[in-house]
Order: C-alpha cells, then structure tokens, then sequence
C-alpha cells in the first residue's frame, strides 16, 4: 500500500507526478528557503533592493568610502594650481631643487649628488625655497608644522 503512494511537486502551476526522492529533495529545499526567510524577518534584515525608488536603486545610496569625495577633489585641484603659478615665480633652479625633492622623491644627499654639492648646502637651498613659498602663504596652506601636510607630489 505504500508502495501506490504518488508525489507530486507544483511546477508552473502545473501538478507533475515525481519519485519520492525528488519529492523529498524538493521540499527539503524549499523548507530550507522558508527558514531562511523567516530567519530573516525575525532578525530584521533589509535588502538593498527595498531601499530602491524610481529615481534611484537602494545600491547607490551606499556611499563609496574608497572613492575621493568632490570636496577634496575641488582643494587638490586648486591647491594644484596655485602651487604651479608660486612654483612659475620661482627661480630656474629653485623649481628644479622642489621637483627633485619632492615631485622625484630624491633624497637631499642624492640630489646633492647629481648637482656636484654637499646635502647641506642642499638643506639650506630647499629651506629657502620653503621659505620664500611662506612669503607668499602657500605653503602655510599646505603646511602643517613644518611638515606638508599634502605631500607636493600628490599636487602635480
């Protein structure tokens, strides 16, 4: 007598007659689907998809945290303007001493090197270079304790 027992599973609306192991594969699943769900609504979970309007999806309502926000974006392109009109007032070799040092990321004693000079007098050149950009407040705005608080080659 339980060997005429029939399973059935619902399929597009249509009743289709299985074995029993599809029956009970099916509705261990489709259990297992419930529970989940359930789980779910008693924990209080939210899909993006919910947050979803007919202007915009719930997915860009997220905020990109790696992405560069227009504000900064706005000062790094400002700051990089001014920085090449301070850089035009400068003397010839005042411009090549701060791209060596800080667009090239040399050292003082390398580029102390490659011009035929000890690193001090380096030293000096590149602190009055510093000093004449403070004459004319940039470097005040980038500047922070004597330290770039932007690094210059961030600003090319």
């Amino acid at each position: 007598m339980a060997d005429n027992k029939s399973y059935r599973i619902r399929v597009d609306g249509i009743l289709v007659e299985v074995s029993e192991e599809v029956y009970r594969a099916y509705y261990s699943i489709e259990r297992h689907t419930r529970t989940l769900d359930e789980k779910d609504t008693r924990n209080g979970k939210v899909l993006y998809s919910d947050l979803d309007t007919n202007e915009l999806l719930g997915e860009e309502m997220i905020p990109d945290m790696d992405s560069e926000s227009v504000e900064d974006s706005a000062i790094h392109n400002i700051l990089c303007r001014e920085l090449h009109q301070y850089l035009a007032m400068l003397p010839k070799q005042d411009v090549e001493l701060i791209q060596a040092l800080y667009f090239e990321r040399l050292t003082e004693r390398e580029y102390a090197r490659q011009i035929g000079i000890f690193q001090k007098g380096v030293n000096k050149r590149r602190q009055k270079v510093l000093d004449k950009l403070c004459d004319v407040d940039f470097v005040d705005t980038i500047w922070v304790q004597g330290r770039p608080s932007i690094p210059l080659f961030f600003l090319l």
